[in-house]
């Protein structure tokens, strides 16, 4: 299944801030892949454990998440 975000998601990779635009589920063994678009239009393809998505304001979540020390800031 590949699923579309109408409205991109404000994700966090190992390589910084970016929208996610796709998600592409194959089944319940395998992690999802997220397509992300970064800064500079650099497409990335990262493993679901590879993602942070910040909390949804309007449901009175924060938006602050922790970073992975090994992940590039």
């Amino acid at each position: 299944m590949i699923h579309e975000f109408k409205t991109p998601i404000q994700v966090h990779t190992p390589h910084g801030k970016g929208e996610a635009l796709l998600l592409i589920d194959y089944n319940i063994n395998t992690n999802s892949v997220w397509i992300v678009r970064l800064h500079g239009g650099i497409i990335k393809h990262y493993d679901s454990n590879d993602i942070l998505t910040y909390g949804n304001l309007m449901k009175g979540e924060g938006q602050i998440i922790e970073i992975p020390k090994h992940w590039k800031k």
